[in-house]
């Protein structure tokens, strides 16, 4: 925190205080990590205007939980140097030390900094700072200050002030690679514009790409491809001039050996696959400039692990997509990629190390395994995971040398530093895009160069590695998968009610017949879980992210319990976040082994809540991914079923002919038989965001086409101009697939619009039951279907002539007593850990959450007394709120805010109150407890008492409903 007092210094009191940091640091320090360390962090704070780390709120040794390596290696406990929440966290290393060798342990506790990750961290050896930004870019600080330089640069550290300043980073690598793939995919653009084929057009700015790495990385000699740009630019025929300079040079890098001579002298042999083929074709003059433009960025600094995926997504659109494009960040991939590959590797060297040694053998052991380790992601797109993974193990094998250094000096070889054990060959790619494929290729190639630099490495780097038998054009649900020992990768997202509009009639039907047990509302990525675990060995770990359906009803089913059920073990999970390739799509993401005598599970297991921002370590993780329980064990419960008492609202189908306003309802009403088929309509967001509904909904109940047409023949008239031309045309798209469908003897031929021609003037899902059994009650409970993320779900009382929306989900039960019970966060609990989500928000859902929830089964009179009158409370306070205008959507957001608050304090109330009936402890875990009764009623069904206040004394104390002149 900081005091209200304190302010920031001005920029020349900066100055002067950082330069006398520099001097201090100079004149009195050696720069010893352990001793010094402190010391110079109190001075830093106090530079930037704070009265010291202390005043500030910093915290020096600050506990990070780990988990130790070795076999079945417990948690053990880190200690950050500095951790100032949620600003930064900084690690000092000793004077003089590599901080680059530092950012993978930075990265380990800045993961695992949770709650309130700090959102910079910095490395610092007391003359260099290396700032990071993990959710930017991982490998790569976004910029490096020395402790001279902070003076000047000060605001590279602006974060540090006392009220935060917007650091200015000068390496910000992800907008360095958004100017390249808009550059190049603009060069794209030009190209197919001019008639140049997808497949030449694809590959020249591949070609070029790489010739423009390689100059800037130092595998071409000068930069002969900018070269030949400017020599054909200053043609008096720069297309012909091209021609002749660009293919002529792409023609010499694939050509064994080095140019002897001519303006390519020196030019060595790529190979990799990427230049086997060259294609010349005459280049414009304004994509000779748009290529030259290209090369005027610093190729050294763009991240080939995002490069493809921006170069990709921006082919379509030329060089604006690139700059709205998402794609998965490293920290992101590094969340699948350290568990499933770096964990278990390190873990063997701690093992090895502590042998002394007589460790040096184990470790040359290790090498050799190493060598022929690999790793395949069967969705591979432009080839990020693999890319990361390759630099990961690259790390790997440089740490097992210096290790085998210290422990054997006189052991090493001279110039074996030079050998590297892991390469590209060991890598495996499948994707159903051709052209992600060759970028992948790329991807890979360049990994090998700047790994080399990295670590120091004297190989040869060239020629390249042909990757074309590694990386393969194909459909992975259909295509044999090459053997690995670790499967990862972000498989393809699609739902299932889209995938037969978007993958064909044909392929749909090819998946069930390839895969039987995958279906229902399964998640197109549901198919990738029962592979990957089918082509582990014995042995080998897996990482995949996929849409969070995976944790839920049928797609669970066939994904993680398939996985789990097949001996396989979860160690690591993120439950739900959003994806950073995807801003709209929550994910989990999953690691699993399937452990054998030599390699069992890692022990405890990780699970990550709250979007990532919560760490959890258990003995077990379910395919639910929750802790503590296995909820997909809980039971459908016979009394919450029969009667039926939880639906969905209504469905109309064509919405903007059953759904009409006050005008077209006052036309419509005063016509014959109207006023009989017309009634208010409620959907989810008016009942919580609006305080007056202006909406009505036609529903005719006649199943007959001329006894309708006489009762009410203007509305079916209405109907008829707006629905009748809407229904044929699905009609018609349902016979035109079915059709194309027909030439395959295992096609099923769909009929659902056929057979609704029937009645083809009803709604599409009028719900007669629900109709029925609100005829009979003068109000209903109402909460929306789909709630806000974080914001507790809200239920109602609303008149029964109020026909409810499809977004609303609806119980015909009338008493307040059971609006209690809903309200309440016992029964909360358990819609957060049995619900489905949409976009991350949760849904309420008849078959899993209703269906399963145990009611308390002998609630006394004073109980039922309690809850009912804190309900009362809840709906005057409410009440009182709506008629100020302010909506039951407001009321609730409110809650998220701390403060004090009536309708807080409620449902405070409320809470203790429904726990009281049921008889749980407040000190044990409320989700067990509610499993534990459920399993119970499900082992002994018989006289289990259902939902609802039924034959409860004094269950019903209000009559309060929303009605039409309430909203």
């Amino acid at each position: 925190m900081v005091a209200d007092s304190a302010h920031n210094p001005t920029p020349d009191e900066l100055r002067r205080d950082l330069g006398g940091l520099a001097s201090w640091r100079a004149s009195h320090l050696r720069g010893d990590e352990k001793s010094e360390a402190q010391t110079f962090l109190d001075r830093l704070f106090r530079a930037y205007g704070h009265g010291g780390i202390q005043e500030a709120g910093a915290t020096l040794e600050y506990r990070i939980k780990k988990r130790d390596v070795g076999q079945g290696a417990a948690r053990g406990t880190a200690f950050a140097d500095l951790m100032w929440k949620p600003r930064c966290l900084i690690e000092m290393k000793k004077a003089g030390s590599d901080l680059g060798r530092h950012y993978r342990q930075a990265f380990e506790y800045w993961m695992r900094a949770v709650p309130d990750r700090p959102r910079y961290v910095i490395l610092c050896n007391f003359d260099e700072f290396w700032v990071y930004d993990f959710d930017a870019q991982l490998e790569e600080p976004v910029d490096r200050v020395s402790l001279k330089d902070l003076p000047v640069r000060w605001d590279t550290l602006s974060f540090l002030l006392p009220h935060e300043g917007k650091p200015i980073f000068a390496n910000d690598l992800v907008e360095v690679t958004r100017e390249a793939a808009a550059k190049v995919a603009r060069v794209f653009s030009e190209l197919r514009a001019r008639g140049i084929t997808r497949n030449d057009a694809q590959r020249f700015t591949l070609q070029t790409v790489m010739a423009m790495f390689a100059e800037d990385i130092g595998l071409l000699p000068g930069h002969v491809f900018t070269s030949a740009l400017d020599d054909s630019l200053a043609s008096p025929r720069p297309a012909e001039a091209a021609y002749e300079n660009i293919f002529g040079l792409f023609r010499e890098m694939n050509t064994p050996g080095s140019t002897p001579g001519g303006r390519y002298k020196h030019t060595p042999y790529f190979n990799g696959g990427l230049f086997a083929d060259v294609a010349p074709f005459e280049v414009s003059k304004l994509e000779l400039v748009a290529l030259r433009e290209a090369a005027n960025t610093d190729w050294s600094a763009v991240r080939p692990e995002i490069f493809g995926t921006l170069f990709e997504q921006s082919m379509a659109s030329g060089e604006r997509h690139a700059y709205g494009a998402h794609f998965t960040s490293q920290a992101d991939i590094a969340r699948i990629v350290i568990p499933t590959i770096v964990a278990p590797w390190r873990e063997r060297i701690a093992e090895s190390r502590t042998r002394g040694r007589g460790g040096v053998p184990a470790m040359n052991k290790l090498l050799v395994e190493l060598s022929q380790y690999r790793v395949l992601d069967p969705a591979c797109g432009s080839g990020n995971f693999l890319y990361v993974a390759y630099r990961e193990l690259r790390r790997i094998e440089h740490e097992i040398l210096q290790t085998i250094a210290e422990l054997a000096p006189k052991s090493v070889v001279p110039g074996q530093g030079g050998i590297s054990y892991v390469h590209a060959g060991q890598f495996f790619g499948i994707d159903r895009n051709p052209f992600a494929v060759e970028v992948a290729k790329v991807t890979m190639m360049l990994g090998k160069k700047l790994a080399a630099d990295e670590l120091g490495d004297y190989e040869e780097i060239l020629p390249l590695e042909n990757l074309d038998a590694n990386f393969i054009a194909a459909d992975a649900l259909f295509t044999p998968w090459p053997k690995a020992d670790a499967i990862v990768g972000n498989p393809p997202y699609l739902g299932r009610r889209k995938m037969a509009e978007e993958l064909g009639t044909d392929y749909t039907q090819r998946l069930a017949a390839e895969f039987p047990t995958v279906g229902g509302v399964s998640d197109f990525v549901c198919y990738w879980f029962p592979l990957t675990h089918d082509n582990l060995p014995p042995g080998g770990r897996a990482g995949l992210v996929a849409t969070n359906s995976i944790r839920q009803n049928e797609s669970r089913a066939v994904s993680l319990d398939y996985v789990v059920d097949h001996g396989g073990i979860i160690y690591d999970a993120v439950s739900s976040k959003p994806w950073s390739g995807d801003a709209v799509v929550h994910v989990s993401i999953v690691n699993w082994i399937k452990p054998d005598d030599s390699n069992p599970a890692p022990t405890p297991k990780t699970l990550w809540l709250n979007e990532g921002e919560l760490l959890l370590e258990l003995d077990h993780i379910p395919p639910a991914l929750t802790a503590s329980i296995d909820v997909r064990k809980a039971a459908a419960l016979e009394s919450n079923q029969n009667p039926a008492v939880c639906f969905q609202g209504q469905t109309p189908g064509v919405t903007k002919g059953y759904v009409i306003d006050s005008e077209a309802k006052a036309r419509l009403i005063a016509s014959k038989g109207g006023s009989e088929v017309i009634h208010p309509y409620l959907g989810g967001k008016p009942m919580l965001q609006q305080v007056e509904v202006d909406r009505w909904i036609i529903d005719i109940a006649d199943s007959d086409l001329l006894e309708a047409q006489t009762k009410y023949p203007a509305v079916m008239k209405h109907l008829a101009d707006i629905v009748l031309p809407e229904r044929e045309r699905l009609l018609a798209r349902e016979e035109e697939r079915n059709a194309k469908g027909s030439i395959s003897s295992k096609f099923k031929p769909e009929a659902q619009h056929r057979l609704f021609m029937n009645r083809w003037w009803q709604q599409w899902r009028r719900r007669p039951e629900l109709i029925n059994s609100l005829s009979k009650i003068d109000r209903y409970i109402a909460t929306s279907r789909v709630a806000t993320f974080n914001r507790a779900s809200v239920f109602q009382f609303v008149d029964s002539s109020i026909h409810p929306g499809d977004a609303l989900t609806v119980f015909t039960l009338d008493d307040d007593y059971s609006l209690g019970i809903l309200s309440s966060a016992v029964h909360r609990v358990w819609l957060e850990a049995r619900c489905s989500t949409f976009k991350g928000d949760p849904r309420y859902t008849t078959s899993t959450v209703w269906d399963s929830f145990p009611w308390p089964q002998a609630p006394s009179t004073d109980d039922v007394a309690d809850v009912t009158s804190v309900v009362s409370s809840l709906l005057e306070i409410r009440a009182g709120y709506l008629s100020q205008g302010i909506t039951l959507a407001k009321q609730y957001d409110a809650l998220r805010q701390p403060g004090k608050s009536k309708l807080r304090e409620i449902h405070s109330e409320l809470d203790q109150a429904v726990l009281k009936t049921y008889g749980f402890s407040e000190k044990e875990d409320l989700l067990s407890q509610l499993f534990a009764l459920n399993q119970d009623l499900a082992m002994e069904p018989r006289n289990v008492r259902g939902p609802g206040g039924h034959n409860l004394m004094g269950a019903r104390t209000t009559n309060y409903r929303l009605k039409m002149n309430e909203l």
